[in-house]
């Protein structure tokens, strides 16, 4: 089983005739990726993950990460790259920016 497709499948949770239709990839098809009994081509693979929202390795990956904003997801694949002083930076920096956001959350 392709467990990223079928996480982000479940996630985004689109309509199988939906799903087909904004892949371009027939029902039949979609069900054997998401079972694992065949392996989707490179380019239905594409179709795939962009009608899902998400990245061709988020469909491939055992260790899916559900972020459905692309812009948010590259961000955080930049990060990845830093040394580890700028990740422990961005990192403290998130950390208080999700602590405000909780905090202005729970006395609205």
């Amino acid at each position: 089983m392709l467990w990223g497709f079928y996480y982000c499948s479940r996630i985004t949770n689109p309509r199988d005739q939906e799903l087909a239709e904004k892949s371009q990839v027939n029902n039949k098809s979609l069900s054997r990726y998401e079972l694992g009994s065949s392996i989707p081509p490179a380019d239905a693979l594409k179709n795939i993950a962009d009608a899902l929202g998400v990245s061709s390795d988020a469909l491939l990956n055992d260790e899916t990460v559900a972020i459905k904003d692309k812009e948010l997801l590259k961000k955080f694949e930049a990060i990845q790259e830093m040394s580890e002083e700028d990740k422990a930076l961005v990192t403290r920096f998130l950390d208080l920016t999700i602590r405000d956001f909780n905090a202005r959350k729970a006395y609205k």
